[in-house]
């Protein structure tokens, strides 16, 4: 049990030092609430509890970070958005997209764009355009 424990610990140390914790907290996302968890569990003294919240954060975090990648490949290489300078968020499968588009039938066309990568379960719209 103690070797078990020292290894979930030092794994967990590891694992701290790599990942990019600045940006997991400052998230409101499901990765972030893990992470967050994780810090209350190793202050409670449960190391396997702790260790499980940032396995579950980690992962998380890689899918959504995957997703995001997905999304801004599939703009980049698509003739009529790699124009635009366009924000992408992802958490767990829902995708945010910010920027600024030329119209509104644009911003419908990225959304089209996006909502068609593989994962994406829903697609927050944030594009705007100038208006006449």
């Amino acid at each position: 049990m103690q070797m078990t424990t020292s290894i979930l610990a030092v794994a967990t140390a590891a694992i701290l030092s790599i990942l990019p914790m600045q940006q997991a907290f400052c998230q409101d996302s499901a990765a972030g609430q893990e992470m967050h968890k994780s810090g209350q569990a190793i202050k409670s003294g449960s190391v396997a509890d702790s260790a499980e919240h940032l396995y579950h954060g980690t992962v998380d975090q890689m899918s959504d970070a995957t997703l995001t990648t997905k999304v801004k490949s599939a703009l980049f290489s698509n003739e009529r958005t790699r124009k635009y300078s366009i924000h992408v968020e992802s958490d767990q499968g829902k995708v945010t997209i910010d920027g600024a588009v030329g119209s509104h039938s644009s911003a419908k066309y990225v959304q089209s764009v996006v909502a068609a990568v593989e994962g994406v379960r829903n697609v927050d719209n944030k594009l705007t355009w100038p208006t006449s």
